[in-house]
This record gives structure tokens, C-alpha cells and sequence, in this order.
């Protein structure tokens, strides 16, 4: 049976997206895109947290 990614591997794999493409994203989830991540720490961190749980849910899908 297939084993389903680590938190900590999904955001290791991250490390590939170019900084364009972050930005990209930023600015598409939030209003201000960096300005909101600086203002508002912890609603990042909570929506990360729900995107890993995600990526977690769709890799054991997939397998």
C-alpha cells in the first residue's frame, strides 16, 4: 500500500515553485497578496495548513 506525503514533504517539494509563480498565488487568494500575509500571519498559516491537508487527501486519492 502507498504511503501518503508528510506535511513536511509537501512544503519540501514547494521549494521548486519560482518566486512568480508564488506571487501569482498570493495575489489571487488574497487582496493584497504579500501586504495581507504580513497583516494577517495567522490566517496564513491556517489556510497553509488546510492546503497541506489537502495535498494529503489528494495524494491518497491518487494511490
Amino acid at each position: 500500500m502507498f504511503e501518503t506525503k508528510t506535511k513536511i514533504s509537501i512544503i519540501w517539494s514547494m521549494r521548486k515553485w519560482t518566486f512568480k509563480y508564488i506571487k501569482w498565488r498570493l495575489t489571487t487568494a488574497y487582496p493584497n497578496g504579500w501586504k495581507f500575509i504580513i497583516l494577517h500571519p495567522f490566517i496564513f498559516i491556517k489556510d497553509i495548513w488546510h492546503y497541506l491537508n489537502w495535498c494529503q487527501m489528494i495524494d491518497r486519492e491518487n494511490n
